[in-house]
């Protein structure tokens, strides 16, 4: 009972773990399939109304997280709809799941790092937490990734490393992509500490390994040239400017052959003009200027745009173009109001969104505290059942324990009685036996004295009829004879009985000249002993003996004395 009650709740446990890990390997193979076409949107709303197509068929709660799960890629530009949507995901889970867990805690991470970075920080600790348990990892070396970058740029450059360094050690070899990028941040670290050899021989590490895969993809040929103008960028800081400008040069001849990314060319002018200036190059400084223009209407973010302004800004003011100055002024003032709107709104979006989840996260503290409570409360009474059970079980074994000695006491008593009863009749028998012997013993004495007088008689008289002494010498020798037979059946006579009795219950076939002659075997008689106590010839006792053995079933070479023997 009580080892069929442990096997039921262990196999309990075991089957709700199996089904767990399940659901989180559905829930990876639908992130990757979300990854694989995650920039067309039209495929990612796919896969998000069919999961959600199945949950309104099945009613199972799997397919109502992966269909939150997709919605939350189809909200790149809405921040806050975004982390409203992960949220939601994060509480429907509600811990039930790992892959979810992390993977939420991960994305929010990311989504606030500049809104709240300190929320930030403790959501990435969870995630990371969590996934570092995990034998196959979620989203491990990416979550150190997203760590490292947090203390990059909280200026903690030595802590980022190290989180940098274990993202690489986790990374597969395959992952050549997030390997180089790592070794693009490994730059980043050295040169805020000044350290721009270091910087050049990371970056160029990293460019050297994404160039030795065969094919690039879009993305990762984007990455390929920001890494180069980091390198630009380095060798900017060590004053080789030819290097600087080949490599700025090549960057951003990619973004205007691509036509994409084209805010990248925005973000990196800077120092572009820079050494433009130092190298004395008014006309690229005026190129450059005319691409920036040129590239403006295409910006959608109002940061860029700004960002655009601000270099115009400066350009125009370095060549006393006042007209040009005035207008991009103008224009840089309507941005920074309309920036200010837009950033005011996002973060009363975004706090919004972190107060209600505070608060939620509060209520879910709260309902977990009383379920958690409930929960211990099912298992402390499944516990005393068990005890309970235990107890009454011991009980019940002590019990049969008790009874069983108790038969066995009072078997022991009976059968110590009934061998009490049977010495005391077998000392009874064996003193009538002794007084029987006595008095033969005497008797024989005295006919043996009779005997010895009669022969002393026959040697000493001449006139005694011989005939008639032979005679009385027969009778008194025959007397003898039928003394030493009564003394031989009387002393065995119980014992033969008894031992017949248990033969015959064995063996009902036996007849009683058979019994009776088994006992005389029993007591290893020869066949010439036996002859004359049964009045038969030696040969008939051997023939006997013969079918006896047949009837018992024993072969020519056992021992029929020692069978007999074995009987008790």
């Amino acid at each position: 009972m009580i080892r069929a009650l442990i096997f039921l709740l262990i196999s309990l446990f075991l089957l709700n773990s199996c089904h767990s890990e399940n659901d989180n390997e559905y829930f990876r193979d639908i992130d990757k399939e979300v990854t694989a076409v995650n920039q067309d949107m039209t495929k990612v709303s796919a896969i998000y109304k069919k999961e959600l197509k199945k949950y309104h068929t099945t009613g199972n709660i799997k397919y109502l997280l992966s269909s939150k799960y997709v919605e939350s890629s189809l909200y790149k530009e809405n921040e806050p709809k975004k982390i409203s949507v992960i949220y939601e995901l994060l509480r429907i889970n509600d811990d039930q799941n790992d892959f979810i867990t992390v993977a939420c805690n991960f994305f929010l991470a990311l989504e606030i790092e500049d809104s709240s970075p300190k929320l930030s920080l403790q959501f990435l600790n969870e995630a990371i937490k969590l996934d570092e348990k995990k034998e196959n990892h979620y989203y491990l070396p990416h979550l150190y990734h997203a760590k490292g970058r947090w203390y990059f740029e909280h200026q903690n450059y030595s802590q980022a490393q190290i989180y940098f360094k274990k993202s690489v050690s986790v990374f597969k070899k395959a992952d050549k992509l997030y390997v180089a990028s790592m070794y693009n941040n490994f730059g980043m670290c050295k040169a805020k500490m000044k350290d721009y050899d270091g910087s050049i021989k990371m970056v160029q590490y990293g460019i050297n390994l994404l160039r030795s895969k065969k094919k690039l993809n879009e993305y990762e040929d984007f990455f390929l040239h920001v890494m180069i103008g980091n390198l630009g960028w380095y060798y900017f800081q060590k004053k080789d400017y030819d290097k600087a400008e080949k490599y700025f040069a090549e960057q951003i001849d990619f973004q205007i052959k691509t036509k994409k990314f084209q805010y990248n060319i925005v973000r990196n002018s800077d120092e572009l003009f820079k050494l433009y200036l130092i190298t004395n190059q008014p006309d690229k400084e005026r190129y450059l200027a005319d691409l920036i223009i040129k590239i403006v209407p295409n910006l959608t973010d109002t940061k860029n745009k700004i960002l655009a302004y601000r270099l115009l800004q400066k350009y125009f003011a370095k060549t006393n173009n006042i007209k040009e100055l005035k207008k991009y002024s103008d224009e840089l003032v309507k941005l920074n109001i309309k920036y200010n709107i837009e950033i005011t709104k996002e973060l009363d979006n975004v706090s919004d969104v972190l107060n209600g989840y505070i608060i939620k996260n509060i209520n879910q503290k709260y309902d977990f505290a009383i379920k958690d409570q409930k929960r211990k409360g099912v298992f402390l009474m499944i516990f005393v059942l068990i005890i309970i059970i235990i107890f009454f079980n011991i009980i019940i074994k002590i019990r049969e324990k008790n009874t069983q000695e108790k038969e066995n006491l009072e078997q022991m008593n009976l059968l110590l009685e009934s061998n009490r009863e049977i010495l005391e009749k077998d000392i009874l028998l064996q003193r009538g036996k002794i007084k029987n012997l006595h008095m033969n013993l005497n008797l024989k004495i005295e006919t043996e004295k009779a005997f010895l007088e009669n022969l002393k008689k026959i040697k000493k008289s001449k006139n005694i009829d011989a005939e008639e002494t032979v005679k009385d010498l027969f009778f008194k020798i025959n007397n003898l004879l039928q003394i030493d037979e009564k003394n031989t059946v009387n002393e065995s006579s119980a014992e033969n009985k008894e031992f017949m009795e248990k033969l015959s219950g064995i063996f009902p076939f036996l007849s009683e000249q058979d019994l009776k002659l088994c006992a005389y075997f029993r007591l290893n008689l020869s066949s010439k002993e036996i002859s004359l106590l049964e009045n038969i010839t030696p040969g008939s006792v051997r023939v006997y003996k013969t079918k006896i053995k047949a009837k018992l079933g024993l072969g020519k070479e056992e021992d029929l004395v020692v069978f007999l023997n074995t009987i008790k």
